[in-house]
């Protein structure tokens, strides 16, 4: 088996009401995953970059209770480029990293940082860059200690990042390697979004195959799922529309759109298996089991021709 195991994201936002979050996961989990990818954010864990004591532990309870593993999805605002809040957004992936080591999860995935390019302007991009890789590192350091694993996401090509009025390195996973080898924590690796890849590789040019197997090494988490490569030029954000026309990050199941998964799972060399989250839309919940399948078919199959070569 290509991965080390497969599982599906927890979509619905539970601040209170442990009954509600029970009730979750148990549809999560009647779709057959080896683990469920978490959101602190989602659950009312944190606030103002850190834990909720009392909070947290209700969580904790409720997770436990479960017979699932977990990962862990840091708040997707995280920005640790943004100098203007750095101590806020390097206190939300610490607190993210202990949440993670309190429910037993090994993974914490975390975007990677952009610029906005008019607030920004006072501070050169080195700078924004150094910023990360340094919160990067003293994260690691925490994470390394609790047992867990950091992964920094590739970026989406929003319609922001297309239309310049932000900077996102990321959007390119070469760009991304290139950062997390310069991080140089054994406790820091990399988040491979293949949906997002795909949108931009369609948009930027480049080989969406050979630029994601040349990253593998770093790989330590995947997000799996599907589109058309098509980006979002925006306008409409109704996701209905957006499905209608095959724009931007749909988050299919695997299978369902034009990523070439299999050839890019047949190229990959990881260095060890990763953690595979297929993502799926909310509305999308309903096909969990299907993906999950299709998700462990792909690493069962892909794991054969790597290893003849």
């Amino acid at each position: 088996m290509l991965f080390k195991s497969v599982g599906i994201n927890l979509v619905g936002k539970t601040f209170a009401g442990d009954q509600d979050l029970t009730r979750e996961l148990e549809t999560a989990r009647s779709a057959g995953p080896d683990f469920v990818e978490v959101c602190p954010h989602n659950l009312g864990v944190m606030l103002g970059g850190r834990l909720d004591p009392g909070r947290t532990k209700a969580v904790e309870r409720a997770l436990a209770a479960a017979p699932l593993d977990y990962t862990v999805h840091a708040p997707h605002r995280m920005n640790l480029m943004d100098l203007s809040s750095l101590d806020l957004h390097r206190g939300a992936l610490e607190s993210s990293v202990r949440f993670a080591s309190a429910v037993g999860a090994g993974v914490v995935v975390c975007h990677a940082g952009q610029r906005f390019n008019r607030r920004d302007a006072r501070h050169s991009l080195e700078e924004q860059l150094a910023a990360e890789r340094s919160a990067l590192w003293r994260a690691g350091e925490v994470a390394g200690r609790l047992g867990v694993t950091i992964a920094v996401e590739n970026s989406y090509p929003e319609p922001a990042v297309l239309d310049g009025e932000r900077y996102a390195y990321a959007v390119r996973p070469s760009e991304l390697a290139g950062q997390v080898s310069e991080v140089d924590h054994p406790a820091v690796g990399v988040c491979l979004d293949v949906g997002h890849a795909f949108v931009a590789a369609g948009f930027y040019g480049f080989d969406f195959v050979r630029e994601c197997a040349g990253i593998s090494p770093l790989v330590r988490h995947l997000h799996l799922h599907d589109n058309l490569g098509r980006p979002d030029p925006g306008g409409e954000s109704r996701i209905s529309e957006r499905h209608a026309y095959g724009l931007g990050d749909l988050h299919l199941p695997p299978g369902r759109g034009a990523i070439p998964l299999e050839e890019l799972l047949q190229a990959a060399s990881f260095a060890e298996p990763p953690t595979c989250c297929v993502e799926l839309l909310p509305d999308l919940q309903h096909l969990a089991g299907e993906a999950l399948q299709v998700a462990r078919r792909l690493g069962d199959r892909s794991s054969v021709p790597a290893a003849r070569r």
